[in-house]
């Protein structure tokens, strides 16, 4: 039978155990520095459950960076893109379309924005990542009017300057984008979308 402690009342109130949530008395548990048990068998399971959980969590650590070893250039390209892209309709997700002015949701084909590049990806691959080259754009001018240059054009002048534009049209250099240049790209294009948002 447990003792009576009159001096302190509070060390007779029974706590919760971390493993099997039964309260029990603090003379008839186990205290340790992980926190308070009901007995001893309740630590060894416990201590068993989270080495299970710590080494499930290491597997799974080790298998994205073992998926992230094998990828290719063309992989990391895409999911650069994906995270550029995301961040770019963000970015202006309170202007209209940069060729056509449409707002909201777009009432034509499709019904949703792209990230439209005013060089495009095939003819400008250097520019793929490039800030002033990419604006939110409906899916209709996007997809298909083949990205409607000309209009593009127009508004893309008001909103950067015809030194920037023409900047960009002028700029024909050649640059290859390895694996850890794609890899820098998508985590500073999620990590900008994740600060904005």
């Amino acid at each position: 039978m447990p003792t009576i402690n009159t001096a302190n009342p509070m060390a007779n109130a029974k706590k919760k155990c971390r493993h099997c949530k039964v309260y029990a008395t603090p003379d008839s548990g186990v205290k340790v520095p992980l926190g308070f048990f009901c007995s001893m068998d309740c630590v060894v399971k416990h201590g068993k459950k989270a080495a299970v959980y710590t080494s499930e969590k290491r597997k799974r650590e080790t298998l994205i960076k073992l998926k992230d070893k094998v990828k290719t250039a063309s992989e990391w390209r895409v999911e650069a893109q994906t995270a550029f892209n995301a961040y770019v309709r963000w970015r202006d997700r309170d202007l209209p379309c940069i060729s056509c002015d449409a707002t909201g949701i777009h009432q034509g084909i499709g019904g949703y924005w792209d990230a439209g590049h005013y060089r495009s990806r095939g003819a400008a691959k250097h520019l793929s990542f490039n800030l002033h080259n990419c604006h939110k754009q409906c899916h209709k001018c996007n997809r298909y009017l083949s990205g409607n240059v000309v209009e593009y054009r127009h508004r893309l002048i008001e909103r950067i300057g015809l030194i920037t534009v023409e900047a960009l049209e002028y700029n024909n250099c050649t640059v290859k984008h390895d694996i850890k240049y794609l890899r820098r790209i998508k985590q500073i294009f999620k990590a900008k979308l994740k600060k904005k948002k």
